[in-house]
């Protein structure tokens, strides 16, 4: 079975959705693992954008649940186990892998890939990664494998410098991708150039163009021969919700996941691309995060910043969240209902100012069902 492996800290599953949009849009039968998931556990399964069947999720822990017990494998080596054996199962031309955490210990680091590729790399799971952008690097540059090529993102010089070195190691080919030009963002997507060719993606942001120059490069590397033409029409097909996601249409409200120094850079990008005078944002964010990091990338982003939570053990309570950032001296205020905030967003919409709910995963349900969202199961 074929594999393309991708680490890095943000733009993973955006470039690995493109990627498989593309090879799909050619005839392939394209197996794609993510994580983490929205809502549904199967969405980081899915072959041709389907998501993995409970059946099949059934099938395998019957047929393997001892052999589980046994090792005492963690929740997501089994995840990658149960993904790689179902792609395996279905036959499946090509299978476009993301790494879980880091990427020299992560489980998915068990494929001989014919493409390893490193998207942005920036500071997050510091707890566990390591305090530094070097320490990260050096994780995430674990995945480069003998003689494969790597396709890397533009990166700081001391990104660079790890990666060059481990594929030196390595004798593996690098592969840089060319930035972008002339990035033109409007509230649906987001439209460049490569190579003097012209490409548009339905995802919102100049990074969302980075992560697509990834794409395109990897496509080239696995099918030289594709056209522009076929490449942009898979481009065109490209879903991946929470990723600067409308929620209304024609109204500029938007869910990011974004919970990191990373992501919130790339918010305040599109918003200055997107020349937004006045946002006002919800804020959720998980136990582990970094807010201090954080907070310095919030500082004079938005005209009313609000923090809330759900019943959810794994997310910071309203209080704490606003002690922390008030902590950075950042001014915001505590929403007592998330839902209150969602309709404070969208009566701030109607009169002409941006809103966006970011920092997690987890409220993407509670977003979905508000904003009636057609998830469809997690489908792409």
């Amino acid at each position: 079975m074929k594999t393309i492996h991708i680490a890095g800290t943000n733009g993973k599953g955006s470039t690995a959705a493109m990627i498989q949009a593309i090879l799909r849009g050619n005839g392939l039968k394209v197996g794609l693992y993510t994580s983490p998931h929205l809502i549904r556990f199967n969405e980081r399964i899915r072959i041709n954008g389907l998501p993995i069947s409970d059946k099949s999720i059934i099938d395998f822990m019957t047929q393997f649940n001892s052999a589980i017990d046994e090792v005492e494998a963690t929740f997501f080596e089994v995840t990658t186990v149960l993904a790689l054996h179902y792609f395996s199962n279905q036959e499946v031309d090509v299978a476009v892998i993301e790494t879980g955490l880091g990427g020299r210990l992560d489980s998915t680091n068990v494929i001989e890939p014919e493409l390893t590729i490193i998207t942005s790399v920036d500071l997050d799971h510091q707890h566990i990664l390591g305090e530094t952008l070097i320490d990260i690097a050096v994780e995430k540059a674990g995945i480069i494998k003998k003689q494969t090529p790597v396709l890397v993102a533009s990166q700081t010089p001391e990104v660079i410098d790890v990666i060059r070195k481990k594929a030196q190691e390595s004798n593996s080919p690098i592969i840089y991708c060319n930035e972008p030009q002339k990035i033109i963002i409007d509230h649906h997507s987001t439209g460049f150039e490569l190579d003097k060719k012209k490409y548009s993606v339905p995802l919102i942001g100049a990074h969302q163009a980075i992560n697509a120059g990834l794409a395109i490069r990897a496509v080239n590397h696995h099918l030289p021969d594709m056209k522009q033409k076929e490449i942009q029409s898979g481009l065109s097909n490209t879903k991946w919700f929470g990723r600067f996601q409308p929620l209304i249409k024609n109204l500029p409200i938007y869910y990011d996941v974004a919970h990191n120094p990373g992501g919130i850079r790339t918010i305040r990008a599109t918003l200055d691309i997107l020349n937004s005078k006045v946002t006002n944002g919800i804020m959720v964010l998980k136990n582990d995060k970094d807010v201090d990091q954080i907070a310095l990338g919030l500082d004079g982003l938005f005209n009313k910043l609000f923090v809330a939570s759900i019943p959810e053990s794994e997310l910071m309570d309203e209080q704490s969240l606003f002690n922390a950032l008030k902590a950075q001296n950042l001014n915001c205020n505590i929403m007592d209902s998330i839902e209150k905030g969602y309709t404070y967003l969208y009566d701030r919409a109607l009169k002409g100012e941006n809103g966006i709910i970011f920092g997690s995963h987890y409220v993407a349900e509670s977003i979905f069902n508000y904003f009636e969202i057609n998830f469809d199961n997690g489908s792409i």
